[in-house]
This record gives structure tokens, C-alpha cells and sequence, in this order.
């Protein structure tokens, strides 16, 4: 579902949440095709995020062609597919690394958004050279976070919407950024699973900021 403000620029709407919400129960039902490798998974790793990027690549600027208000309106569906892709991604390679049972909703949400800002889950993630420590939360306390996710979406969405008009190059525009950006998402979960994982049962009081 879309919502438009006055200027014409979709943003993330309740329901958009709730189709992110929806994505991420799909992904804790996903099994990976990949098992933990003797060796260091570096080159299967590199090859899995190759493909990945292409992928979604492929999609945003597939998704960007349609020029002007009907581009517009694929703009949520595609991020979802690419969400789909990197999500996958993300559990391929903690699965390599032998580490998939260690995957939490919010262990996902900071390897497709870390990037983007870092900030947004200092109290859930706490990284170190060494260590990832993982802080579970609510349903409400995941909710919470989804929003603040949200704002990072929809420097996205407007960014996308702009390229939505311009004919082709727009296209051309969004495919970069898509491939890089999964790239990005790849290059941090390589990180973070190549790291020792630990789980605390203290619930995250993200409300209080």
C-alpha cells in the first residue's frame, strides 16, 4: 500500500511495515541450500554476493523503467523483492560460516541496514573485532525498530522517485545503486559471521530513547 504526501513522494506507509514484517517471518522460514565449509567460505561468499547484487540490480532497474506515475507505483514492491534478495543473502552466508542458527530478526535488520546508519541499533547490536552480542526484543521493541528503519527507507523511496523520472537513465541510476548497496549488505554479514555470536536474554528497552 502506498501513502503520497503533498509532493507527490511515496513514503513507507503502516501497511509498507506490515509487508516488512510479513518479509522477515518469511525469512526465519528460509533454509539454506549451504552447509558450513572446511575452508574459509571467502570465495563462496564472493561469488553469492556477485550474484545477489546482479539480482537486484537487474530488478531496480527493471522496476525503473515505466517513466513517471506508474514507475512510482513499483517503487515499494521493488524494495521489498530486493529485500527478499539480500535477506536470502545474508542467511546464505551466516549458513557458510555454520552460523544460521545465530540469525535473529534484528541480526538481519542490521546486516541489510547498518550501512545506512549504524546508530539505529546500538542498543540492540553491540559489535567488537571479536564479538557480535545480540540483545533480543519484543514484538512492540521490533516494531519500534521497524520504524526507525523506516525513516532510512524513505531517504530511498525518494530517491527512487526522483530517478523514476528520467527516461532510462533513471533506470541505469537505481540498477547501480541496487547492486552496490547489496554488495554493502554482503560485505557486512561476511564480516559480522566470520565473528563469535552471542545471544543475551536481557530484553532491549529501545522505547526509552
Amino acid at each position: 500500500m502506498l501513502k503520497v504526501n503533498e509532493n507527490k513522494s511515496p513514503i513507507p506507509s503502516n501497511g509498507f511495515l506490515e509487508s516488512l514484517i510479513d518479509l522477515f517471518a518469511g525469512l526465519e522460514q528460509y533454509r539454506s541450500p549451504y552447509a558450513p565449509t572446511v575452508q574459509a567460505p571467502d570465495e563462496m561468499v564472493e561469488q553469492l554476493v556477485q550474484n545477489a547484487s546482479f539480482k537486484t540490480g537487474l530488478v531496480s532497474a527493471t522496476c525503473s523503467l515505466p517513466p513517471g506515475p506508474l514507475g512510482l507505483l513499483s517503487i515499494l514492491p521493488e524494495l521489498l523483492v530486493i529485500y527478499r534478495i539480500q535477506g536470502h543473502l545474508v542467511l546464505d552466508i551466516a549458513a557458510l560460516h555454520g552460523k544460521e542458527v545465530h540469525v535473529t530478526r534484528e541480526l538481519l535488520l542490521y546486516c541489510l541496514f547498518k550501512h545506512g546508519s549504524a546508530h539505529v541499533f546500538r542498543k540492540v547490536i553491540e559489535e567488537t573485532s571479536l564479538k557480535i552480542l545480540i540483545r533480543p526484543t519484543t514484538v512492540m521493541l521490533f516494531q519500534s525498530l521497524l520504524e526507525k528503519v523506516g525513516l532510512l527507507i524513505t531517504k530511498t523511496v525518494l530517491r527512487k522517485q526522483f530517478a523514476r523520472w528520467i527516461p532510462l537513465g533513471g533506470a541505469v541510476v537505481t540498477g547501480t545503486f541496487a547492486y552496490f548497496d547489496t554488495k554493502k549488505v554482503g560485505t557486512t554479514a561476511h564480516a559480522l559471521f566470520s565473528k563469535e555470536i552471542e545471544t543475551w536474554n536481557h530484553i532491549t528497552d529501545l522505547e526509552a530513547e
